[in-house]
């Protein structure tokens, strides 16, 4: 019997961090927004041509270059950076506000991991549908518009940086909300004004 109780060692924390516990959370975050692909992904791409769309039909060609570039080259990075930014915030928000309002928030708090660690889990789940949303959006504007990518190193430090902030806030603001009043708060009077 003594074979067998060094045989399996689960939850061996490793630096002090439970690794496969931070997996675990993380596949199962983004699990969460890949069962609804439609809505968490497609939507927001979608969203984002919309605006590119009905921007440029309601400008048209009388709109100035701005510092050279064509105004609808200029604007649809931002209206890219702007879906990925609110997705961000909105996947670690509503993971928290949706499991505190179903009641389910007892199997997180219940679970053997450290606040840290399921800080960066759904952290991370927000970082990867923010790339998620900014990787197909770019390919499906650079059907209809000339995207220049200058600097990939930048590009993916700006991409990864700001979704995480956003994320980490999006988890402070899902902390915070009590339901789904106050989340609508934040989302229209912080992050839709920032995000332009």
């Amino acid at each position: 019997m003594k074979e067998f109780d060094h045989k399996y060692q689960i939850g061996i924390r490793r630096f002090h961090i439970n690794w496969i516990g931070i997996y675990s959370l993380y596949c199962k975050e983004t699990l969460r927004f890949l069962s609804v692909f439609g809505q968490t992904i497609i939507g927001p791409i979608i969203t984002a041509i919309l605006f590119l769309v009905v921007i440029s039909l309601a400008i048209g060609a009388e709109r100035e270059d701005v510092l050279g570039v064509k105004f609808i080259e200029f604007l649809a990075p931002g209206l890219i950076a702007m879906q990925f930014i609110s997705q961000s915030f909105a996947h670690s928000s509503s993971s928290i506000l949706m499991a505190k309002v179903m009641g389910n928030i007892v199997d997180l708090i219940g679970a053997p991991l450290s606040a840290g660690e399921v800080t960066i889990s759904i952290i991370l789940a927000s970082i990867t549908r923010a790339l998620i949303i900014c990787l197909l959006s770019v390919t499906i504007f650079s059907i209809f518009v000339e995207i220049k990518i200058q600097n990939l190193f930048i590009f993916f430090t700006f991409l990864i940086l700001s979704s995480f902030t956003l994320g980490a806030l999006g988890f402070i603001a899902g902390l915070w909300a009590e339901k789904f009043d106050h989340m609508a708060t934040v989302t229209n009077f912080l992050i839709v004004p920032l995000s332009f």
